[in-house]
């Protein structure tokens, strides 16, 4: 099953994009988290990319979240409720939880 989430920030110029390609081939599906220039000055482009998992998945549409926290610097992929990756775009830096190895990430949110 293929499933895929984004949410935009209010301005309309970044969003966060969750895709998860596992319908056509289980064994080699890939989960990414991307974020991404939405806002139609320049192309729309993957501005940065993380990689959450490789494989089969049993994961639905319902399990998926991204959300930007209040002030719309981090935009945060929850899976399974649980914060597992976020950008902050006001620093660049990204922050990966690691789900397959340690689901409990130390990823600032507020």
């Amino acid at each position: 099953m293929d499933v895929f989430d984004s949410a935009i920030r209010a301005k309309g110029d970044i969003a966060g994009v969750f895709e998860y390609d596992g319908a056509r081939d289980p064994q080699n599906a890939t989960a990414y988290f991307y974020l991404y220039r939405a806002d139609g000055k320049e192309a729309d482009s993957i501005i940065d990319v993380l990689h959450i998992r490789s494989g089969a998945w049993s994961i639905a549409k319902a399990d998926i979240a991204v959300k930007w926290d209040k002030s719309e610097r981090r935009v945060g992929l929850f899976v399974f409720g649980k914060l597992a990756a976020a950008f902050d775009t006001e620093t660049g830096k990204k922050h990966d939880g690691g789900y397959g190895r340690d689901f409990q990430a130390d990823i600032p949110w507020d």
